[in-house]
């Protein structure tokens, strides 16, 4: 589990180097990510795809899995995301 503070929330910048070095080191499918508005889950989706483990705030779970499922979001990415399973 990543939490937000210190690296989308109460900072200057997002501090996207950090998220992608863990990426790295141990791998999207074995983490799970904090993300606190839908700013930053909405960057998660482009980023690492509409599959990546979020933990968000109970009130926004319906608003995040539009997002996943491409039906919800801002221009970059309303009906811009796409599964493939076999």
């Amino acid at each position: 589990m990543v939490e937000s503070e210190g690296i989308t929330e109460q900072v200057r910048e997002w501090r996207t180097d950090i998220i992608s070095s863990l990426a790295d080191g141990i791998g999207i499918e074995n983490a799970v990510f904090e993300a606190a508005d839908p700013a930053v889950y909405e960057w998660y989706i482009k980023s690492f795809g509409p599959e990546v483990n979020l933990f968000v705030d109970h009130s926004q779970v319906l608003e995040l899995e539009a997002m996943r499922a491409g039906v919800w979001g801002t221009n970059d990415l309303f009906g811009r995301v796409r599964t493939w399973k076999g």
